[in-house]
This record gives C-alpha cells, structure tokens and sequence, in this order.
C-alpha cells in the first residue's frame, strides 16, 4: 500500500552532518527523513536552477520534450524499501492505459517530483521502518551525549594516557 507525500523540506543532520530530505504526508502525521549524500544534495539543487532556467525560454528542456515526443506523461514515482534496506525509487510512465515503469535512483525521482510536480507515493513498508526509527526527543539527547562523547575521545592526546592513577 502506498500514501502520496510531498517533499516537505531539507536539513541536515547534525549528528552524521549529511543532508536528509523530509518528506510529508498530506495530513502532516507522517514524515519520513531520507538521507542522502552531499553530492546529491547538491545534484537536487543544481537540477531545480537549471530547471527553473530552461523554463523561462520558449523550448522545453530534454526530459519534457523527449516524454512528449514518445508520446509518454509522467504518472506518479513510488518509493520504497527493499529486502536489503536500501530506499529504491521508480517512475510510472503512461501512455494511455498502458503503464511503464523505469527504475530510477532515488535522488532522480526526487528532482522529477520537485521539477515535474509529479505525486509522490511512498510504501507502508518505508513509513513503517521511519516511524520505528522517527527522532523522540529521547533518542536524539542520547545521540547527542554519543557524539559529545564521540568527540571527547577523539580529542584525547594518547600522550595523556596513564598519567593519572586508577
């Protein structure tokens, strides 16, 4: 079962400083945090500048005109989690009641649905594995105390060590 959701917005992550792309439901009870890399984060920006530029001319850019010309609209891009854990993406392409879809990675299918407002479905399986992994207050002070923690011992000088008495 799927539940269209809209990309809410970006952040980044504090704690593994990479960027996490939220996306929402329609009632605003689900969010699921998706994380990506930086170079993807920047591949998601630099495709909606470049959008937004080949926009403003009279020609289509060579997704739009290519679907056009096969005579293909985009549907709707599914996401979902795989046996192995990893977030897969895809597009559904129709022409008239004929249906395609082409695996897609999962940044591709997020620039399609910011560039194309194309709706956006995500599994059961997915929100479910979100929600067991949302961010409760709880759990982001004890990722907190980890990093602190984390930090404190990469800063020890190993010069230090056994200086003092146990």
């Amino acid at each position: 079962m799927y539940q269209e959701m809209t990309v809410y917005g970006f952040t980044i992550d504090t704690v593994s400083r990479r960027p996490v792309v939220l996306l929402k439901s329609a009632d605003g009870g689900t969010t699921v945090p998706l994380w990506i890399s930086v170079v993807e984060g920047v591949s998601i920006a630099a495709d909606l500048i470049s959008h937004d530029l080949a926009s403003k001319g009279e020609r289509n850019d060579f997704l739009t005109a290519l679907l056009k010309r096969v005579g293909l609209q985009p549907d709707r891009i599914t996401v979902e989690r795989d046996d192995r854990g990893s977030v897969t993406a895809a597009v559904w392409l129709k022409n008239g009641s004929q249906k395609l879809r082409v695996d897609v990675n999962l940044v591709e299918a997020l620039n399609l649905t910011l560039t194309y407002k194309i709706p956006l479905m995500v599994s059961s399986g997915l929100m479910d594995w979100a929600t067991k992994y949302s961010l409760q207050e709880e759990a982001v002070v004890r990722e907190s105390d980890e990093q602190r923690y984390a930090d404190y011992l990469e800063g020890l000088d190993p010069s230090q060590m056994g200086k003092y008495p146990m």
